[in-house]
């Protein structure tokens, strides 16, 4: 039997239903096997029109759909399971907001147990027994989940890679990895590397409990990786958190890492959280100022002086009579970073022989008439291309506008000068802060000078002056290097000799 809904007569006036029309149906004898009721409704309960209150049979039997019913329900059934699937899916593992992560209560019990209490007769019970390093490397994870900061992430691989007896893990994303061609470039695979894409593989469900996990991008790695971060810490990995602008740490006056500091924070004083810098000045604003920042008293802060450089193989010996010189100022063409009228008015007053080039993405800027022969602009450039356009200037002019750049943050272009083997327009100012970069290796800036003033003046020596200064460049480049790798490896076997005793690593030769 199956039941049908009748319109009803409209209401009267004063709001209270109006008599219901008698159906025509009822008495009548009935037309099919299956006899109809119709029931009706009351009119505050018919908001639908006339044409559409006649429900379908939401009860017939499946044999009486169409083919076409039954191919577009099936449709819609699957469409809603995928996607239930998903939803559930990315709620535990994929990138979850800062509450969802920071309010984690995850017992530290016997399945979750803290490196603070680990002891060589625990071990690590998916490589135990411990029978020598070779058999049993150190397992390494290497972050970094959002598009960018890829110009850190590279060195940083590039560095482990040339460390034996260790295990490499690189977790990522496929459009990151994928958006500057660097997967094919670098020939991942190749060299025996394993690459995830982070917001699907949990740092916990690889197989492998890591002993140490390097996040690239800090902030946005632990809101990605989430709880498999907490358990992975549990499991007594140590975790090392590149610290890009350190002035924003301050966890009693700036508020945008509050929760990231509150999370990590019981994990400093357990000794598995560690600290990077990637310059010099850096480095020392923490070791100042991140006991008060974290609200750590008496602990003192020596985080890892991390060069973000690789070798990269640039053209020997540039042939810079066959084309005109050019300088470069690298990066996004954005005005909020540079003011380009300024500076293109300046040049255009100079008498320069040196070219400018602006090497970057955005909206090009306007160029001041009469300089448009002067200027050029190159973009749309993958990862190698970009430091192989900037290995042919004569010199890279940083035009940094922040004064955080010489006191609490690093900046890129300093690391593209050495990777590039370009030299930096630079100040004495700029010196002390970059202490790393000894003064052969840049065009100095005179105190009474402005950058363009220097490019003038660098225009005026001779193409063997450029290549002497480039020379320098490059053995810095190489020192930069042998640096990081030393202290990558002191670092892993102060944690192989702590949790796996006979692991030790040792550096590939160069």
């Amino acid at each position: 039997m199956s039941v049908a809904y009748a319109p009803l007569a409209p209401s009267s006036s004063s709001g209270r239903p109006a008599s219901p029309a008698c159906p025509a149906s009822v008495g009548s004898p009935p037309q099919s096997p299956t006899p109809s009721i119709t029931i009706p409704l009351p009119a505050w309960k018919n908001p639908l029109p006339a044409w559409k209150t006649q429900l379908p049979a939401w009860n017939r039997p499946v044999a009486v759909l169409s083919k076409n019913q039954k191919i577009l329900i099936g449709i819609q059934v699957f469409v809603a399971v995928y996607l239930l699937s998903l939803l559930a899916k990315f709620h535990y593992y994929g990138t979850i907001t800062r509450d969802q992560l920071f309010s984690l209560e995850i017992p530290l019990g016997e399945s979750f147990e803290s490196a603070s209490t680990l002891t060589t007769e625990h071990a690590w019970k998916d490589n135990s027994p411990i029978k020598g390093h070779s058999e049993y490397p150190l397992n390494i994870f290497l972050v970094n989940t959002p598009n960018y900061h890829f110009e850190v992430f590279v060195p940083i691989i590039e560095t482990f890679k040339r460390i034996d007896n260790i295990n490499i893990t690189l977790f990522s994303t496929e459009e990151g990895m994928n958006k500057w061609g660097l997967r094919n470039a670098m020939e991942i695979e190749r060299d025996g590397l394993t690459l995830l894409d982070a917001r699907v593989t949990p740092v916990d469900q690889t197989g492998v409990n890591p002993e140490f996990i390097f996040l690239t991008t800090c902030p946005e790695d632990m809101r990605t990786l989430g709880k498999s971060l907490h358990v992975a810490l549990a499991h007594g990995a140590h975790v090392m958190c590149i610290v890009h602008q350190a002035h924003l740490w301050d966890y009693r006056n700036v508020k945008q890492y509050a929760s990231e500091i509150a999370f990590m924070r019981p994990w400093v004083e357990r000794g598995q959280w560690h600290f990077a810098a990637l310059s010099q000045h850096v480095h020392t604003y923490i070791r100042s100022n991140f006991a008060q920042y974290l609200e750590t008293p008496g602990r003192e802060y020596r985080p890892l002086l991390f060069h973000p450089v690789f070798n990269f193989t640039a053209p020997q010996n540039l042939d810079f009579n066959s084309a005109a010189p050019f300088a470069i100022i690298p990066g996004k063409f954005e005005t909020e970073r540079r003011n380009y009228d300024s500076i293109f008015a300046e040049y255009s007053k100079l008498n320069c022989d040196i070219n400018l080039r602006l090497v970057g993405s955005g909206r090009i800027p306007r160029i001041v008439d009469g300089l448009s022969h002067k200027i050029g602009f190159i973009t749309n450039l993958n990862f190698f291309e970009f430091f192989q356009e900037m290995s042919k200037g004569v010199a890279i002019i940083p035009t940094l506008g922040n004064e955080h750049y010489l006191k609490s943050q690093a900046s890129s272009t300093v690391a593209t000068s050495i990777i590039a083997g370009t030299p930096l327009i630079a100040s004495q100012q700029f010196i002390v802060a970059h202490s790393q970069i000894p003064i052969e290796a840049v065009w100095l800036q005179g105190e009474h000078e402005t950058e363009l003033q220097v490019l003038q003046r660098v225009g005026h020596l001779n193409s063997s002056e450029w290549q002497q200064k480039k020379d320098t460049v490059e053995q810095l480049r190489w020192t930069l290097i042998r640096d990081n790798v030393a202290r990558a490896e002191r670092m892993l076997n102060v944690i192989g000799a702590k949790y796996r005793p006979g692991v030790e690593t040792h550096v590939s030769s160069f």
